[in-house]
């Protein structure tokens, strides 16, 4: 038998030693130069002096998530906190690793694995570099902090000195990852970089960029999207005779985006002047004047409600539910519930800078999908998609109207028209006129109760129109984003069905924040606490007997209702009201207290129970949480887009209104770490809040509400009367 060879270590041959696996690894030429760093990925960059810098390629829409990305990144690398960084997005998507594009609440959830992974292989990189430098096993190897020490002689080596060795290696295909128990920075919350400058408003935006030449451009839009059939009857000269006013021209809409007359100044105040002295008028080919219905919301109301009445898609079935519902001796219960289009109402409104070139575009926008964007403008310009640079400053507010690359597209065909930069920018107005709708629907609901007070049969058929369909191009079986929280109906019921008929929409459709969840909560929650009060069962009981005993969701439930006193007597003309939602991978219940006060409805508190598997930054989670919350009940007590003649009716946020801070509850959020795969929580916190509150005003007044927003002032009259 040949005796093994002794293997030494040396600065061109080291040993991986674990358990009887020996493996030698040679050191190619480095991969990066001193000036560059350590880059062990895309991600991650580690300097000479040891600083870390962390490139998210995930967007910041006031939500901190590249704050814990970064955590992420800084507890696998074992990196000390206050030398971590956030460096900006890449500006080229096209040779980025995977798809830049940010939503569905996976800015975290979708990079928990990979970052962990990319940090662990980069800290084992650098332990590798060690244990060469001292010619030890990497075993004997610990690293803390930003060091690596050498367990036998105590001595360290900062990451910084290692940068050089370690850019030489072959990263490792399966690096260890810490135990969850381990965590020393994730789980815990650590002031956030952003804040400071955003609270002194010395934080820059988008719509605050400023290039050398740049010109300010609004455009006169067609009410109606698609309207390619329209033409613009204008006053160019009216317009162009004004101060600081350059170009007046037309841009062509497509299927979603309407054309439109731009008008380019020296400033915003300029353009909007030369725009006012445009008088735009869309006529039809023939220059007749548009005619049509005035009230289009009631319009399509009636196609939905008749849309009520037809099949549709199946989107789940279970048992036989309309044969149990005709058995003799089930009590029936039946309701039809109803939300209107929603507009995103970000602070921000839309907005975009370009400059394109002969060979060069670049292009600054508040956009969630970098990726859409560049292609976009490679499309438009003809220019190769590497040519098209992207930026992202901080953005205003997304909830999903950034997904949409409106705003990019009309920016990049000003600039290729002026041969200069141009920054266009949406007014209010236009912004509520012209945005990415909320979709409407309708649900009607039918339950069947036993004697025992049992529930035997759910049916659930939902009109609205189709996301995937109309805005994707999809051809699904099932809008699956219409069926959201109903398909998924976390009760157990012995025969369920969901279906869903869709209804095309007049106006572009949007993903808002939580999508279907956000009124299919409304539904399943308000009708599953009529089906409660028909039994004579407590709400929170009858949820708990419709799920089993170990589930999350029954977790979740029980911690909500304990933080808010469920069972307590809430007081005179006072109510509780609970709801649950599981979404993007989370799951929150809401308990709401309401009480009404000389005739006058108020929220007075929700306590908001969360599991997303693991808190990253729990003052994050708690943050998302209560703003989604927020969010939620502007949409419950105020939010409503009707559509008129000449598009969306409401224009500004006088009459489109935001929930006011002295109308703010004291929101508190308790959260519960199951260990269970990590969700998300930028959107988890919407759902429950609507129907939390319907059900408590339901507990105080004996009212039932079935139509957001909730109609308060009808409450408040009937109440002012009983006392």
């Amino acid at each position: 038998m040949k005796s093994t060879p002794e293997i030494r270590l040396t600065r061109r041959s080291f040993v991986a030693a674990g358990g009887s696996l020996a493996l030698a690894v040679y050191l190619p030429k480095g991969r990066t130069s001193e000036a560059e760093g350590f880059r062990p990925s895309a991600w991650i960059k580690i300097d000479s002096g040891g600083g870390v810098s962390f490139v998210c390629d995930r967007t910041d829409m006031g939500q901190g998530s590249p704050w814990a990305l970064a955590r992420i990144v800084a507890e696998e690398l074992d990196a000390p906190w206050e030398r971590v960084s956030v460096a900006p997005m890449p500006d080229n998507p096209a040779g980025w690793p995977r798809t830049m594009g940010t939503g569905g609440s996976t800015a975290v959830s979708g990079s928990y694995d990979l970052l962990r992974k990319a940090a662990a292989s980069a800290r084992e990189m650098l332990r590798l570099a060690a244990a060469v430098e001292w010619g030890i096993s990497p075993s004997e190897c610990v690293c803390r902090d930003g060091v690596v020490t050498n367990r036998a002689t105590g001595a360290r080596l900062d990451y910084g000195a290692l940068t050089a060795l370690a850019a030489q290696l072959d990263p490792p295909q399966a690096p260890p990852l810490k135990d969850v128990s381990d965590y020393r920075l994730v789980g815990k919350s650590f002031p956030r970089a952003d804040v400071p400058p955003k609270t002194l408003g010395a934080q820059t935006y988008a719509i605050d960029v400023r290039l050398p030449r740049q010109l300010t451009g609004l455009i006169a839009r067609s009410p109606w999207p698609g309207s390619v059939e329209r033409r613009a009857v204008y006053d160019a000269e009216a317009a162009l005779s004004l101060p600081g006013v350059t170009d007046v021209f037309e841009i062509p809409g497509d299927e979603h985006r309407p054309p439109g007359v731009v008008v380019l100044a020296g400033d915003f105040w300029q353009a909007q002047q030369a725009r006012a002295a445009l008088d735009v008028r869309w006529v039809p080919p023939d220059g007749g004047e548009q005619t049509g219905a005035t009230d289009r919301s009631a319009d399509f109301r009636r196609r939905l409600v008749t849309a009520l009445y037809e099949p549709g898609s199946r989107a789940r079935s279970e048992g036989n539910v309309r044969e149990t519902i005709k058995e003799p001796g089930l009590r029936q219960v039946m309701a039809q519930y109803e939300v209107p289009f929603l507009h995103h109402a970000t602070m921000e409104p839309m907005n975009c800078t370009a400059d394109v070139r002969v060979n060069r575009c670049e292009v600054w926008a508040p956009t969630q999908t970098q990726t859409r964007a560049q292609q976009i403008a490679a499309r438009l310009t003809g220019l190769p998609i590497e040519a098209v640079h992207i930026y992202t400053p901080a953005l205003g507010g997304g909830f999903g109207r950034r997904l949409e690359n409106d705003y990019v597209a009309e920016a990049v065909l000003a600039s290729q028209y002026a041969g200069r930069p141009v920054k266009i920018v949406w007014t209010r107005e236009d912004d509520m006129q012209h945005g990415y709708f909320r979709p409407p629907a309708i649900s009607l609901m039918r339950g069947a109760l036993d004697e025992n007070g049992e529930l035997r049969a759910w049916r659930q058929h939902i009109a609205s129109p189709s996301l995937l369909r109309q805005m994707r191009g999809m051809e699904p079986e099932v809008d699956t984003a219409a069926v959201q929280g109903a398909a998924d109906l976390p009760y157990r019921v012995p025969n369920l069905e969901v279906s869903h008929v869709e209804v095309r929409s007049p106006v572009n459709l949007g993903f808002w924040r939580s999508v279907g969840h956000s009124y299919n909560c409304f539904f399943v929650e308000t009708f599953i606490d009529e089906l409660a009060h028909a039994a004579g069962r407590d709400p929170f009981a009858f949820r708990m007997s419709l799920l089993p005993d170990d589930s999350r969701m029954a977790a979740v439930l029980s911690r909500a209702a304990q933080e808010a006193g469920w069972g307590r007597p809430p007081g005179p003309n006072s109510g509780l009201g609970i709801a649950c939602t599981h979404s993007f991978g989370s799951l929150a219940a809401q308990v709401a207290r309401v009480s009404v006060d000389r005739g006058r409805l108020r929220i007075d508190r929700i306590d908001c129970a969360v599991d997303c598997g693991l808190a990253v930054d729990p003052a994050t989670l708690e943050s998302q949480i209560s703003g989604g919350i927020i969010y939620a009940l502007t949409a419950a007590l105020h939010g409503r887009i009707r559509l008129g003649r000449d598009g969306a009716v409401e224009r500004n946020f006088d009459s489109y209104r935001m929930l006011l801070m002295n109308d703010t509850p004291d929101i508190r959020v308790h959260v519960v770490n199951s260990g269970d795969p990590i969700g998300g929580i930028g959107e988890v916190g919407v759902p429950p809040a609507a129907p939390a509150v319907g059900n408590a005003i339901f507990a105080a007044l004996g009212k039932r509400l079935r139509t957001l927003p909730f109609e308060v002032p009808a409450v408040e009259t009937r109440v002012e009367e009983q006392l």
